[in-house]
């Protein structure tokens, strides 16, 4: 065969096999929400033990490096997500770099990186998470649920990353509503941003239509917004009670328990501004409708109270959710318990003082 033939054989072979790898490439299912979760290839498991993703439980991989300025920003955050949380959820934040400098930096960190942290071997988990999806920047976090399906894909400092979290956490998650409600929540938010308060209002009362009890979340976004960025505290006293409480929550006491520490204890609300009644009456409905020996209603109508100087009550209370509480979360409900009688001697004791 002639020298130019074989060349152009051998080209022919190298285009073939240039396009087969392209379309094999374009063939291939992008990772997703709503997919299987894949598993994981670590070479050192440098903060707490092995760990492998099983049903039952929720996962937050969280692809990171000691170099990344927003990564390390997001690692209080998520330390806290995970003491909150306790045993119910697992942050792994894995990295691709050397041991050696991971396990320094982590050291170093301390309770910043309170999380199970690992290194990547040969880039592995990295291929079938982070490439697989698509992402080209860290930091990025991957939410799997209790049944091993990828619940979200994102930056850990996104405004849908915590809401989308706290969903999977209560049970309030589906993939399917979700990406049919994520464009419009988006647009809520954009004109939260720019006080378009109408078209802010729409958006959340159509994703909160959906479904109330997914979606709890945009009705508190749109209830923070009026009282927070519209400061209108008579339309968020009525939001809160006609449309919240009596209405889209009505029957579902997880959600009544979401907006009574809404009300009463997030931090973007100012103290003089709190609606401690409405506060109150969710929290005591949540309990009605959860019964007299669910744990977690009696313990937050026991903050509530304790938010509202009732310490007498929310003593009481609390002991009644620690007597009802399952043995692995007793020492949470020990820990309130003892906050809540610590302000209760120190207030009869200011009492005492009194002339």
């Amino acid at each position: 065969m002639k020298l130019r033939n074989v060349l152009g054989l051998l080209m022919a072979l190298a285009m073939t096999g240039t396009l087969a790898g392209t379309a094999l490439a374009q063939g291939q299912k992008k990772l997703a929400v709503g997919d299987a979760a894949p598993g994981m290839d670590i070479e050192k498991w440098v903060k707490n033990s092995e760990t492998k993703i099983e049903d039952g439980k929720v996962y937050l991989i969280e692809f990171w490096a000691t170099w990344c300025g927003p990564c390390i920003r997001a690692m209080p955050h998520l330390s806290a997500l995970q003491r909150e949380f306790a045993d119910e959820l697992t942050v792994i934040a894995v990295s691709t770099e050397e041991v050696e400098k991971v396990s320094a930096f982590v050291k170093k960190q301390g309770s910043k990186m309170d999380m199970t942290v690992a290194v990547d071997r040969s880039n592995a988990t990295n291929r079938a998470w982070f490439e697989a999806a698509g992402l080209k920047g860290i930091p990025a976090s991957f939410i799997v649920d209790r049944k091993g399906k990828i619940a979200y894909i994102g930056n850990p400092h996104s405004d849908d990353f915590e809401p989308t979290l706290r969903q999977v956490m209560s049970g309030r998650f589906d993939p399917k509503l979700q990406s049919q409600a994520t464009p419009i929540l988006k647009q809520a938010r954009d004109a939260r941003k720019v006080r378009n308060w109408r078209l802010a209002s729409m958006h959340f009362d159509e994703v909160l239509a959906l479904d109330p009890a997914v979606f709890a979340s945009a009705g508190l976004d749109h209830y923070e917004m009026l009282l927070v960025d519209m400061d209108s505290k008579d339309a968020a006293a009525t939001y809160g009670r006609t449309e919240l409480m009596n209405k889209h929550f009505a029957s579902d006491a997880g959600a009544l328990q979401m907006l009574a520490e809404k009300v009463a204890g997030d931090p973007k609300i100012d103290v003089a501004k709190r609606d401690m009644e409405l506060a109150l009456e969710s929290a005591q409905a949540a309990r009605r409708l959860a019964g007299e020996k669910d744990a977690q209603a009696l313990a937050t109508e026991a903050n509530i109270r304790y938010l509202r100087g009732e310490t007498t009550q929310a003593v009481d209370l609390q002991k009644q959710a620690y007597f009802n509480a399952s043995p692995k979360n007793k020492a949470e409900y020990k820990r309130m318990l003892a906050t809540y009688q610590e302000a209760g001697e120190r207030a009869s004791i200011s009492s005492s003082r009194k002339p």
